[in-house]
């Protein structure tokens, strides 16, 4: 049905574009201007193929842009079927890569790094590099909680990339969990708990481009039309795209407390439903009867060296940090920030990193992070120069999917900002008496659905941003300016934070699938071991966090503390030791 009112849309808009010389006003498409958006998401659903799903769901968009062409605009004096072409591919494609008719090429910019960040984390996983920073985390593990929370800890460390973190931490310990006897489904728990939610976290990565580049497809119709009084300093500076991200933190209760949630369980060794019989198997299991391997082995892999992948990661964060010091103190922004005694070191390290160039701040990090990599391989030739190119440009062919995927995100941003989205949906929404206090609550809810229908985090975050972003700030306008700065945060920690659910613990997520072949797991067997826990963290972040704290009130830490509480008793309760005594 809804496929069917799409395709009428488009058609109809098609048509009225062949025999109407009046342009008409977008909102008056009403609801209908949510076609693009609901064609993508259904799509992705059905077909569980988010490239085709968001390329259709823009092509859609753009033919309901045509009738609203006048005949002297660029395109306008096409016919309908031609314009709605070049409009998907020039206007909305081409020009929302180098966004036209700006000369900063900040999205060019996050591909680049995207790939030379990919580029480094090939070449230190090829030269032992990365392999020999978690083996120094490791050490010795002689129980198995200190080998479970090692894990949790290796996890961590490796924060730049999740699939680098499926595919790095699960080789390198899972000789350690046969040794202890721990259940190759607990490894992929937790190596999967510990890379989007963390990747989606770092501030430093292969993520945060991404990530703040959705948010930026969210404020571009929010400053379009004047930005709310709420979004703008005592100055006269709006909120921008990398000062809204850290400013979300807080508010990304999700990915948090999930991963509070997995170090939980293997600080107590307590485990319920399916996991707990992969542990009581695993523990029963004789030494020589170990799973058959699901991975190849690099042949002649090099000795893991823990200096080889550290100082290219320390360069990485060492040369973005500057770049974003040195770039956010030139800002004229920042000037009359600092110079308000007033303000903590917070709040002024905030204005820094917020007025700062993020963009070319990551790029130079990244590229000095890559050579950095080269060069150490050259000098300690663990393996030839042209494998250490070979595996970094392997990597970086990994990262044309979801580049992809955040490029047809930024198309249909583009479109559903012509198309008005925003203002029909505040309008609709403040018709209706819709409480602003709500709409994180209702964002996450959204998120996580859709994330774990099309199983892709990147993708959800590129059909939402543009949606939620816009409508977040026209409902919490009407509140008093700190509220509504809080409630906008929030509503943009949802987002980020709903659509890591999916990517966290669907059967169709690239990282699930990763996680279990790195942890030499059965796919089956790691999501029906993991899903339990993912909605656990989630019923209890929807519990204390986007209710408790967005929707009533309370502090962001409230939704921590209280929220770590609930899960100690949940753990207690629910879980069983695999084992009298866990030591």
């Amino acid at each position: 049905m809804i496929s069917a009112g799409l395709l009428l849309t488009s058609l109809s808009a098609l048509l009225q574009a062949e025999t109407s010389a009046a342009p008409r006003v977008p909102t008056s498409y009403g609801l209908w201007v949510l076609a693009p958006a609901l064609a993508a998401i259904g799509l992705s659903v059905l077909t569980r193929q988010v490239v085709a799903a968001l390329f259709i769901g823009l092509l859609i968009g753009a033919y309901m842009v045509v009738p609203c062409l006048a005949a002297d605009a660029p395109f306008g004096g096409d016919s309908g079927l031609i314009a709605g072409i070049r409009l998907t591919m020039e206007k909305y494609i081409l020009g929302g890569i180098h966004e036209a008719p700006s000369q900063n090429f900040d999205r060019i910019k996050v591909l680049l790094f995207t790939f030379l960040v990919a580029f480094m984390v090939g070449v230190i996983g090829r030269n032992g590099g990365t392999a020999g920073m978690v083996r120094v985390v490791a050490g010795p593990s002689t129980s198995r909680r200190r080998g479970a929370l090692t894990a949790w800890l290796a996890g961590l460390l490796v924060f730049f990339d999740d699939y680098a973190n499926c595919m790095i931490i699960g080789p390198t310990m899972r000789p350690v969990f046969d040794r202890l006897k721990l259940s190759r489904a607990k490894l992929a728990l937790i190596i999967d708990t510990t890379a989007s939610p963390d990747a989606s976290l770092a501030l430093i990565g292969t993520w945060i481009g991404a990530m703040v580049g959705y948010i930026q497809s969210g404020l571009d119709p929010v400053f379009a039309g004047g930005a709310p009084a709420f979004l703008v300093d005592t100055n006269g500076n709006t909120v921008t795209a990398m000062g809204s991200f850290i400013q979300s933190l807080p508010y990304r209760f999700y990915p948090i407390l999930a991963m509070i949630f997995v170090f939980l369980v293997a600080l107590t060794g307590r485990d319920f439903g399916p996991m707990l019989s992969s542990e009581r198997r695993a523990l029963d299991r004789p030494d020589r009867d170990l799973p058959a391997g699901l991975d190849v082995p690099i042949a002649n892999a090099p000795r893991p060296i823990w200096w080889l992948g550290f100082f290219p990661v320390a360069a990485l964060v060492g040369v973005t940090l500057a770049i974003l010091t040195v770039t956010g103190l030139a800002s004229p922004k920042t000037d009359a920030t600092l110079a308000q005694d007033a303000l903590s070191w917070w709040e002024k390290g905030s204005a820094i990193i917020g007025n700062a160039d993020s963009y070319i701040s990551i790029l130079y990090g990244s590229l000095a992070a890559s050579l950095v990599a080269v060069l150490l391989t050259l000098v300690a030739r663990t393996c030839t120069l042209t494998q250490a190119m070979d595996a970094g440009l392997g990597a970086m062919a990994h990262c044309v999917p979801p580049l992809v995927v955040l490029v047809l995100a930024w198309a249909l941003s583009a479109v559903e900002q012509d198309l008005m989205l925003a203002e029909v949906l505040a309008t609709k929404m403040q018709a209706m008496n819709f409480p602003a206090h709500w709409l994180p609550l209702a964002i996450f809810v959204v998120a996580a659905l859709i994330s774990f229908a099309t199983g892709t985090s990147w993708g959800t975050m590129g059909i939402l941003c543009p949606i939620t972003i816009p409508l977040a700030a026209k409902l919490c306008g009407t509140l008093p300016p700190t509220e509504a700065l809080t409630l906008f945060y929030a509503s943009v920690g949802s987002v980020l934070g709903g659509a890591i659910f999916g990517d966290h613990t669907s059967p169709l997520s690239s990282t699930t699938v990763l996680a279990a072949i790195g942890a030499d797991c059965d796919l089956v067997e790691h999501v029906w071991t993991q899903l339990p826990y993912g909605v656990v963290s989630a019923i209890v972040s929807m519990s204390v966090g986007e209710v408790a704290c967005a929707a009533y009130g309370q502090p962001w830490y409230y939704a921590y503390v209280v929220g770590t509480a609930m899960m100690v008793l949940i753990v207690l309760v629910l879980g069983r030791k695999t084992e009298p005594s866990f030591d």
